[in-house]
């Protein structure tokens, strides 16, 4: 299984940017999306969010927001409805399934996140994310892809919660390198 070469210049060229080896990349991409720019997937579950007024994160939720499908009467947003907002930035988006609040910790400011199907825009959010992932991981790739798939939470001893996750990036990238 080899990488779509459509995605191959936009990757060589985050991954030069931001000093990311970009068989890795290209290996996150087929595992996250199957190389499929228009991936969606909705995460309930993820309780980060990112007031887009501040640029700042946007206070914890309460027990009964949590229930709650509604967002927030003070919950921020751009354009369009609060619940617009609240629930893109609870799913992963695009090639890399960045997550809408990860996007826009990172400075993406476009009006709706569903702009992150971009191609280009999704890379160079993702490949950003991967960027301070690994700084903060040390150059520790296992540990990296671990906090790519499943936040900072939970990552600190081996195995990793998710460490199917890990070996199937590194797997994948073991057999791009060979197919390359």
């Amino acid at each position: 299984m080899t990488m779509t070469t459509e995605f191959d210049t936009i990757i060589a060229s985050e991954c030069e940017r931001l000093k990311l080896d970009p068989t890795i990349v290209s290996a996150l991409i087929l595992i996250e999306s199957s190389g499929n720019p228009w991936a969606w997937n909705p995460e309930p579950r993820y309780r980060y969010f990112w007031n887009v007024r501040t640029n700042r994160p946007f206070r914890k939720i309460t027990e009964e927001e949590i229930k709650s499908e509604a967002a927030p009467m003070d919950f921020p947003t751009l354009k369009g409805d609060r619940d617009q907002e609240w629930w893109g930035q609870q799913a992963s988006w695009g090639l890399m399934q960045v997550m809408g609040a990860v996007a826009r910790e990172h400075g993406f400011n476009g009006k709706y996140l569903t702009q992150l199907c971009d191609s280009e825009m999704n890379i160079h959010y993702g490949c950003q994310h991967l960027a301070l992932i690994m700084r903060g991981a040390k150059g520790d790739l296992e540990r990296a892809l671990a906090t790519y798939n499943g936040g900072r939470v939970g990552n600190v001893e081996r195995p990793f919660r998710n460490q199917f996750y890990a070996d199937k990036v590194l797997l994948q990238r073991h057999q791009l390198g060979s197919s390359r």
